[in-house]
């Protein structure tokens, strides 16, 4: 994914909509970032520099999400519980695993192995469609 077609604040809005779905918190997602949870809400509105560890951090993320929505059939449940319980395959919990980019990595590798052949097309950010829905689509170019 290039980052410049995807605005820091796109990216970082789309990764607090991935780890909230997820059941994360701000502090966990400040965690798997390596920064503070204020420095996180500091960077609410406008997000982390596209070459920075932060944002690689977060765009292996919201892959990883993507890889899980779509194997889900986008259901949030199941996502849910997938993400939450131990997975004798990765032998981890699944958000035990994502504290990090290697973690974050293993788990979207391991999701990838497990989505065949279907390659995963490169992602872009687009903004609700509408107040009512609060989530970043991830539509595939």
């Amino acid at each position: 994914m290039t980052q410049s077609h995807n605005p820091p604040a796109v990216v970082m809005k789309a990764f607090t909509w991935a780890y909230e779905e997820l059941g994360l918190t701000p502090q966990e997602a400040a965690q798997i970032l390596g920064i503070s949870e204020p420095a996180l809400k500091e960077t609410a509105l406008v997000g982390f520099e596209a070459d920075s560890p932060e944002s690689e951090v977060q765009v292996a993320f919201i892959k990883m999400y993507h890889l899980l929505y779509a194997m889900s059939d986008g259901d949030t449940d199941l996502m849910l519980d997938w993400f939450a319980h131990h997975n004798p395959h990765l032998d981890v919990t699944p958000k035990n695993a994502c504290n990090n980019l290697a973690g974050i990595s293993y788990v979207s590798d391991y999701l990838q192995s497990t989505h065949g052949d279907k390659p995963l097309m490169e992602l872009s950010f687009v903004m609700p469609r509408s107040t009512e829905q609060a989530e970043v689509e991830m539509v595939a170019r």
